[in-house]
């Protein structure tokens, strides 16, 4: 079936969405409320350069295909999806390189990522489809799904070769060298392979940009190359959407509301089916924006138990598909951005302490200096290396410029490369321990109640904004594995409960006659 072409009927493709109407002979009753049915249209969505006919998008082929040959028609949003992602420019290849498609949680878009993989393979002709998740398990789910629909239909299964689910190798093998394969979205996940096709579940987990940097490339050489990136929202740590949804046009009115501006990158195509920022939490028709598969396989009643169970930050990320400040973090955003003073200084402070730490791959070490003064805690970044070996070389002299009264590091961790440095100087005490979790959650108490000042440096606030909560027994600790770096987060919390902690020094004694 590699390389053939489908037609048939569009007109499911753009049908107003279905309306509840009573059975027959029946009455409807006045206050019976209609039932909510999702909208098919996203909210936010790059226009078509033309109409889109059968000649200019091969959407409506993707449709044929899952109706008439895997006998599992799209809803009518993935349908909207697959017709403008699709998009075909005047040379025949795909008008995006890039589709960007953001949606609530549960609203289908494993279906629509195993139709699109199914098509790609087996009409299409592509020779490697690459599916990747932060989770694996995401992924397999996925290549799960796939195999089964290939078995269950017996014109695809007799192109089967094999499956495999040997850990790291996990692929579907069809016959003309075809396969799906799974990655987990790391550095390493896409070296070597050349795709035509990728997708990138759960994009909004993606706090830094290794993974992106890794899978990306791979569709270079591919003239019809493509990546899908299906997610729902995500917070202020999800850089690589929060780009890509930047370079669609989307931009962020100063009422605060998203809308569509001029792209910056016309091979990306965003797709957005999302509630209006500052929505209340029960608009229920902000809830069909949001959820196109409401009515379809998604009940308002679950939905309103997502309401009634979730923080509202959750249900506005997960529910309405709008992108928040914060999700689960470990310190209260809004309040570090409230402690900010872009002329503080530590210069006039007494008693300052020095702290370093290091993140888990070595690639990045962070030196604060914190002290106290009327009250509050005052914290500065005085030094960033890209390597513990640069900053061996510069913290000697740092400390001798900043001449502290103390210093802390936190040993038994990544900082341990840095040891023999830390404990041939005679003021630097170790954080370790229960004394780790003291630190960051002292840190995080501080920050709520206001009592933090800093300079607004970016390295900071974006290694604070990353700091989720690692529980550990009955408190908590900042994450490091999977969480990107965050050194200065801990170089400050550390910092700031080595500063308070310091020991008072007792005046001298008193040997004078009375």
């Amino acid at each position: 079936m590699a390389n053939s072409r489908r037609s048939g009927t569009a007109a499911r493709a753009e049908r107003p969405a279905d309306k509840t109407r009573p059975p027959a002979g029946r009455p409807s009753p006045a206050n019976t409320r209609k039932r909510l049915t999702g909208c098919a249209e996203p909210r936010l969505w790059t226009p078509p350069l033309r109409p889109l006919t059968r000649k200019t998008t091969r959407g409506y082929e993707v449709i044929d295909f899952a109706r008439d040959v895997l006998g599992e028609p799209l809803l009518p949003w993935q349908e909207f999806a697959v017709i403008h992602g699709l998009e075909l420019l005047p040379d025949g290849t795909f008008r995006f390189r890039t589709v960007v498609t953001l949606v609530s949680r549960q609203n289908g878009k494993t279906h629509l990522s195993k139709v699109l993989a199914l098509w790609r393979l087996f009409v299409d002709g592509a020779r490697l489809v690459l599916g990747a998740a932060q989770d694996l398990g995401i992924a397999r789910e996925v290549l799960d799904l796939v195999n089964e629909t290939v078995d269950d239909v017996p014109e695809l299964a007799e192109e089967k070769v094999s499956f495999i689910t040997a850990n790291g190798k996990e692929s579907l093998n069809l016959d003309g060298r075809r396969r799906y394969l799974i990655k987990a979205s790391n550095n390493r996940a896409g070296r070597g392979l050349t795709v035509d096709h990728l997708t990138l579940d759960e994009l909004c987990l993606q706090h830094d940009w290794a993974a992106w940097s890794s899978l990306s490339k791979t569709i270079t050489a591919r003239a019809n190359g493509q990546i899908w990136a299906l997610s729902n929202a995500g917070d202020d740590r999800s850089v690589v959407l929060n780009h890509l949804r930047s370079a669609a046009g989307v931009v962020t009115g100063d009422d605060g509301v998203s809308v569509m501006g001029a792209a910056r990158d016309e091979s990306i195509g965003i797709f957005e089916w999302s509630a209006v920022e500052g929505c209340a939490l029960d608009d229920r028709q902000a809830w069909a924006q949001a959820n196109p598969s409401l009515g379809h396989t998604l009940s308002e009643r679950s939905l309103a138990s997502s309401l009634a169970t979730d923080p509202p930050n959750v249900f506005r990320t997960e529910v309405l598909c709008q992108n928040v400040d914060q999700l689960d973090g470990a310190v209260d955003l809004a309040a570090w951005k409230a402690c900010e003073d872009g002329g503080m200084t530590l210069d006039d402070v007494p008693d300052r302490v020095l702290t370093v730490d290091v993140a888990p791959d070595g690639e990045h070490v962070t030196a604060t200096v914190v002290g106290e003064r009327a009250g509050l805690v005052l914290i500065e970044v005085v030094g960033a290396w890209d390597s513990t070996e640069d900053a061996r070389a510069a913290l000697p002299e740092l400390r001798e410029q900043i001449k502290p009264k103390a210093g802390a590091w936190f040993p038994g961790g990544p900082a341990a490369a840095l040891a023999p440095l830390f404990r041939a100087w005679p003021e630097f005490v170790e954080i370790k321990g229960a004394t780790v979790a003291e630190a960051c959650q002292g840190f995080a108490d501080l920050v709520r109640a206001r009592k933090v000042l800093h300079a607004g440096d970016p390295l900071l606030t974006a290694h604070v904004a990353a700091a989720a909560k690692l529980h550990t027994g009955d408190g908590w600790r900042f994450v490091r594995n999977g969480a990107g770096h965050v050194d200065a987060a801990y170089s400050a919390a550390g910092g700031v409960h080595t500063v308070l902690t310091l020991p008072e020094e007792q005046p001298a004694p008193w040997f004078g006659v009375i």
